[in-house]
């Protein structure tokens, strides 16, 4: 009876560590899924806005409740918020550029792609507003494969640096999943004017650079 009783227990014991040990494998499982369930969303998110267009023309392959649901800021940082720092190699092969490199000076930090129709308009009015006022920061982030790139560069004559993202890495950490965007960064480091979208709202903070400079 006794031996009947220990081998009860014993089983018991057996039958709740195997429990035990199926519910954490089932956790880990689970904790996998759920890591890879925000990967596929962020990849998502990182699909909605092709180059050169615009929130309304996202929704076509994007419900309301899908972006409704996002957790990816894709309203721009607004002013007052430290501008995100970066580090990204150099289109004319010069190293890398970092925006912390350029603190002291005012920028304007511009998100561009080579496939971009809108991109190519802003290009030569980019390059003007950099040869009237070289004590100004410039900086164009870039996507896509360098040699495009660099062809959009000798088509339009672009002497200002030029800098790389693989993908949207940047881009998100600004909080804008589209081409072109621009940005205003004081002295300090810090967004002075909420994103300018699109190529009249950026003619038009270029515009205000420069009188802000002749002033």
């Amino acid at each position: 009876m006794n031996a009947l009783l220990i081998v009860g227990i014993v089983l018991a014991w057996v039958a709740i560590l195997i429990s035990a040990w199926l519910g954490w494998q089932l956790l880990r499982q689970n904790g996998r899924l759920l890591l890879r369930i925000e990967a596929l969303e962020e990849r998502l998110n990182e699909f909605e806005f092709a180059d050169g267009e615009q929130g309304e023309d996202s929704s076509k392959r994007f419900s309301n409740g899908s972006l409704a649901r996002s957790k990816i800021n894709r309203d721009g940082l607004k002013a007052g918020t430290p501008a995100p720092d970066f580090r990204l190699p150099r289109l004319d092969g010069r190293g890398e550029l970092s925006l912390s490199e350029l603190r002291g000076k005012r920028v304007l930090l511009v998100f561009s792609s080579p496939q971009c129709g809108p991109c190519n308009t802003l290009a030569p009015e980019l390059e003007k507003f950099h040869r009237e006022h070289p004590e100004m920061g410039l900086v164009m982030i870039s996507k896509g494969e360098a040699k495009e790139n660099r062809a959009k560069v000798k088509e339009h004559g672009l002497t200002f640096p030029i800098v790389l993202q693989h993908q949207w890495e940047i881009s998100r950490r600004y909080a804008m999943f589209a081409t072109p965007v621009a940005y205003l960064i004081d002295e300090s480091g810090t967004i002075q004017q909420d994103a300018a979208v699109g190529v009249e709202p950026i003619l038009a903070l270029m515009a205000g650079m420069a009188l802000h400079s002749v002033s």
